[in-house]
């Protein structure tokens, strides 16, 4: 759970990434599942923007309707590579995300 001051610092965050990467396409299923942003160059890449806890389940669940092999996750800090029935997700800071798109 989430104080009011994380809260606001997580809403900024995302808020600030999103502007700052200029989405434009976000995914939410009939159950909720979603991906905040979805930016499409030559191929689909589907990011999650993530303040606290990392979950992987909307993006695990785009990645497999939509036969995306590779996602993101942008963080504060964090920064791992994960394989999931092989697809390969990326927890990336917030920084190096940016200097990359």
């Amino acid at each position: 759970m989430f104080r009011e001051d994380e809260l606001s610092k997580s809403k900024v965050f995302e808020w600030f990434l999103v502007n700052q990467l200029k989405a434009e396409f976000f995914w939410r299923d009939p159950y909720k599942n979603e991906v905040d942003i979805i930016l499409v160059d030559k191929k689909i890449v589907p990011v999650e923007i993530k303040y606290g806890r990392v979950d992987f389940s909307g993006l695990l669940k785009f990645m497999k309707k939509f036969k995306v092999n590779e996602g993101f996750i942008i963080s504060p800090a964090k920064e791992e590579t994960q394989k999931i029935n092989r697809k390969s997700i990326s927890v990336v800071p917030a920084f190096k995300f940016l200097l990359n798109y």
